[in-house]
């Protein structure tokens, strides 16, 4: 989805830290499991994509995983959020 940006059309312009906020995926037997997001990717759009990291290190945009479920920051005050990322 967003791993073939063009950088001649739309570059990544900054990249900001991750700021607490949380990639949830769902388990095969229900579970969920909550991986801190490492940085937010700006596009010179202005479209902002979230990174989050496999243990051995490859950055991806979480929302391409099968088993993603929502993007979310523990200090929300509502929820359950509504996803407004995907």
């Amino acid at each position: 989805m967003h791993d073939d940006i063009d950088s001649k059309i739309n570059p990544v312009v900054a990249a900001l830290p991750g700021g607490g906020w949380m990639a949830e995926y769902k388990d095969e037997d229900g579970g969920v499991q909550a991986y801190s997001l490492i940085a937010w990717r700006i596009l010179a759009d202005g479209e902002t994509l979230p990174r989050d990291a496999w243990a051995h290190g490859e950055a991806h945009d979480p929302r391409e995983v099968g088993n993603f479920a929502r993007l979310y920051h523990p200090d929300a005050k509502t929820f359950p959020c509504r996803d407004t990322f995907g």
